[in-house]
């Protein structure tokens, strides 16, 4: 029972790189940014209205009182966002774009302790090296950023090859932020 509660905890933390057409995707994140938008633009505008109409009378600065007003709606989107709308299928691809991005930083933070253990031949560096160039070209491709891709290409061929030679599986699609651990003591 214990393993199978850790092995769900791991699950929940493990971030697994998916196949999304970037067409869709870029249709998808669009439509639930103009949802979200148009949420924040109604209850930003009744917010406001509300700041100045109650609070009106005890400031004659009504600008501060609307942009106040208009930070709450930000707020309140923010919370139905969170709290309502992150697990709609909507939200899918936004959410998953999020997750990666979240993951490439965390990546990035040590990445120069993570390539210089890479030289190293540090099988756990290599592993988290590939992941990084797989998820930035998933990212990249999805927001149709092919210069960025090119200037990738190179270290990514690189890394393979070292992984091929060592007889490391480059089918690195999955991560999991506690694979950073042994890195992040070297990085202080």
């Amino acid at each position: 029972m214990v393993i199978t509660i850790a092995q769900d905890k791991q699950a929940l933390h493990m971030f697994q790189i998916e196949e999304i057409d970037p067409k869709y995707y870029r249709k998808q994140t669009r439509n639930a940014t103009l949802k979200i938008m148009a949420m924040f633009l109604v209850i930003g505008m009744i917010t406001a209205t509300t700041f100045v109409e109650y609070l009106g009378a005890y400031s004659s600065n009504l600008i501060v009182l609307n942009l106040l007003g208009a930070f709450v709606g930000l707020v309140i989107t923010g919370f139905i966002v969170k709290f309502f709308f992150k697990d709609k299928p909507w939200m899918y691809e936004a959410m998953y774009a999020w997750r990666l991005k979240r993951n490439l930083m965390q990546i990035s933070n040590l990445i120069d302790t993570v390539k210089a253990e890479a030289k190293q031949n540090n099988e756990n560096a290599l592993k988290i090296l590939r992941f990084y160039h797989l998820g930035l070209t998933q990212m990249h491709q999805l927001e149709d950023n092919n210069h960025a891709l090119i200037d990738l290409k190179a270290e990514k061929e690189q890394l393979v090859q070292q992984m091929i030679n060592l007889g490391y599986d480059i089918d690195q699609t999955s991560f999991d932020a506690s694979q950073l651990e042994e890195f992040k003591k070297e990085h202080k």
